[in-house]
């Protein structure tokens, strides 16, 4: 017997969660390579510390995935606020549908946070290999 058909609300309702949990992990995860550099950090003679040259890029990358995170709820909120209010000031209570440019910066951050954070971790892997992985590997 096949299934009953489902309406878009449940692929949307589907969608909130997924990102949302996608949202949460990349979050985690930039928090977490913040902590595997801060490991590699030197202290310099003149007692300044230091990170490895390699690892100031994927470093960057994920204060750019974690301003994005911070952008796509602010904007979102930004963005819904202002439609929500002038529907209110128009005596409008009940919209039917809304102008997807309305929605457009919000995906764009999504996006963007989690290539940010796969990007990182690339460079950040990249560089373990270099440092551990390389000789690792060869000698068994």
């Amino acid at each position: 017997m096949a299934d009953k058909p489902k309406d878009v609300e449940h692929y949307r309702q589907a969608f909130y969660e997924f990102s949302g949990k996608a949202s949460d992990v990349t979050r985690q995860l930039a928090f977490a390579a913040i902590a595997v550099i801060w490991l590699f950090k030197k202290e310099t003679p003149q007692g300044q510390l230091s990170i490895p040259h390699d690892l100031i890029f994927p470093g960057i990358l994920v204060v750019a995935a974690l301003a994005a995170d911070l952008l796509q709820y602010t904007v979102g909120a930004g963005i819904w606020y202002t439609y929500y209010r002038y529907l209110e000031l128009k005596g409008i209570s009940e919209a039917s549908d809304h102008s997807s440019c309305l929605e457009g910066p919000i995906p764009v951050l999504f996006w963007g946070k989690i290539v940010f954070v796969i990007l990182a971790y690339f460079l950040i892997l990249r560089f373990l290999l270099n440092e551990f992985g390389y000789a690792a590997l060869r000698s068994h």
